[in-house]
């Protein structure tokens, strides 16, 4: 570019020294840097998360999941689901607290349909731990059920509906101790809607004798109430059935057996077999379990660590071996194993202390088939519809 001198047209003109120019070969280089960067950035903000097998596909159609942990979880896709890091959800104080009912309570507020907790940080639990910890732990709870559990992270989800409070609760021990001394079963209308709401559910009844159990049986049914009648009126025939070897009679003996109620509730789908995997996630309220084609085995707490010796992959093995499977059926792809959880909802005692020095009834002895009263004659169920 020509320039003449300011003030002096005459002066020969100067000539600029030219601008010095980037060399395309430095500026393709910088635009393949940035665009690499970019779709590093992409591609890592896409990348699977390690250690979650079949979780993402568990978690489809769950609306907004609340991430507990490491935000990393919140790059887990699902269709049908939105994840919200758990510093943006106005929860981090009841998550830090230990109240789980006003914590679930506030979650279904917020619209959240399930939490996805971050497993991967270890350590221990304290004396009273906290919701978050529990949760990151791989921890029960009575509002909260465990849908599945992976090394990486354990999705869980409200039930509250499930929380059985009194004193329907309690109605539900004293109908089971009525059916198991012959009373005719109450119609499922009777009951009151929170036991006749229509969902899957699993209830035990259980007879023990000063904490020993001696018979129990389970039903699965569409509804609390069908569930629990049908395995009442199961527990009372198959005690008829042993009853030489049970001691005698149901209708001698039941009154001085506790009867108690609880709900089976599937804790968590193992979404990995590994022997140190499957040892981290039973906890000392969970039993083993399975499900093979349409059958479904299971021990009770007190059963999985006694059969177990403190294992839950000796529990499995026992398990299996009296189902005549074999005892490594654990890793089979035809089996679902998961962790059982019973939640009791309330007990009968007994009416009658049994002394020590009392000789065990004898069917031989007494002939004795039980009251011709209906224990649950002109009684209703608290809350209880007038229809019959």
């Amino acid at each position: 570019m020509l320039v003449w001198p300011p003030g002096d047209i005459d002066a020969p003109p100067v000539l600029d020294p030219p601008k010095p120019r980037v060399p395309r070969g430095i500026i393709a280089l910088v635009t393949v840097l940035v665009l690499g960067a970019i779709v590093a950035v992409v591609v890592l903000s896409r990348r699977p998360v390690p250690g979650m097998g079949q979780l993402p596909r568990h978690l489809e159609n769950r609306g907004r999941v609340l991430v507990v942990g490491d935000a990393e979880l919140t790059r887990v896709r699902a269709e049908g689901s939105t994840l919200v890091s758990e510093a943006r959800s106005g929860l981090s104080d009841l998550l830090d607290g230990t109240d789980e009912r006003a914590f679930t309570e506030a979650l279904t507020d917020e619209g959240f349909g399930a939490i996805l907790a971050d497993e991967r940080g270890g350590g221990e639990l304290g004396e009273a731990p906290t919701v978050r910890e529990r949760l990151m732990h791989f921890g029960s709870f009575d509002t909260l059920a465990c849908d599945y559990l992976t090394p990486a992270a354990a999705l869980y989800e409200p039930r509250m509906g499930l929380v059985i409070d009194p004193p329907l609760d309690e109605a539900l021990a004293h109908v089971a101790r009525a059916i198991l001394s012959g009373a005719a079963a109450p119609r499922v209308q009777s009951f009151p809607e929170a036991l006749r709401r229509i969902r899957n559910v699993e209830v035990m009844v259980m007879l023990s004798d000063r904490g020993h159990p001696r018979l129990w049986r389970s039903a699965r049914g569409s509804s609390i109430a069908r569930a629990l009648v049908t395995a009442s009126v199961v527990a009372r025939q198959r005690w008829s059935e042993r009853q030489a070897a049970m001691g005698g009679p149901i209708d001698l003996i039941l009154p001085t057996l506790d009867v108690s109620v609880s709900l089976l509730d599937e804790d968590g789908t193992l979404g990995s077999c590994s022997p140190t995997f499957v040892e981290q996630v039973f906890t000392p309220e969970h039993g083993v379990a399975f499900d093979h084609r349409g059958t479904w085995r299971y021990l009770l707490p007190d059963a999985t660590r006694e059969e177990g010796e403190g294992s839950a992959v000796r529990a499995y093995r026992a398990l299996f071996a009296d189902s005549d499977m074999a005892e490594d059926s654990l890793s089979r792809d035809d089996v679902r194993a998961y962790r059982m959880l019973a939640r009791r909802l309330a007990v009968s005692p007994a009416p009658v202390a049994p002394r020590p020095s009392d000789p065990p009834p004898v069917e031989e002895a007494d002939g004795s088939v039980g009251s011709t009263v209906d224990p649950l004659e002109g009684w209703a169920m608290p809350g209880a519809d007038d229809t019959r």
